[in-house]
């Protein structure tokens, strides 16, 4: 069972963005705290020290104004992982869809190839990213495969 320290990780981990080069990087610490603490909905403060305490597990009975607090940050966020105050002191494993789905992107981020072509599409205009998709699309559509080997039938 993960504990809040390992699940406070895996936001940060899930809440990582794409930098300038197409490289992910996590949210700092530090970055999560300011941005908690200089938050107007609520009156949370928090130090980098003791998110950190927290994401180390040296601290681990934080308030539920603070657990709140880190959740409004992370629902800010683009997530793939739940983000509520249960999911984060939830005592239950991650679902096992969650977890077969990150297993998928580091099998296919392994290769070489994959990661070389998700770079480059990285650096694409959204409008060339999307002519890409089209194309994608086209390849991964069985129907239009057959369609062709059936007229060579013909």
């Amino acid at each position: 069972m993960a504990t809040l320290a390992e699940r406070l990780n895996a936001w940060f981990a899930d809440a990582a963005t794409a930098n300038a080069v197409g490289r992910l990087r996590e949210p700092t610490t530090s970055e999560v705290a300011q941005a908690i603490s200089q938050d107007p909905s609520h009156d949370v403060t928090i130090s980098r020290s003791y998110l950190t305490a927290l994401r180390n597990g040296s601290q681990t009975n934080p308030t539920v104004s603070v657990l709140s607090a880190i959740v409004r940050y992370f629902q800010t966020r683009e997530m793939t992982l739940p983000v509520s105050v249960s999911a984060l002191i939830s005592e239950a494993a991650p679902p096992a869809a969650v977890q077969e789905e990150k297993d998928e992107w580091a099998e296919a981020l392994s290769d070489r190839q994959v990661r070389s072509i998700a770079m480059r599409a990285g650096r694409l205009t959204p409008e060339m990213r999307e002519q890409l998709l089209s194309i994608m699309d086209v390849l991964d559509d069985p129907k239009s495969a057959r369609s062709g080997s059936e007229e060579d039938d013909i």
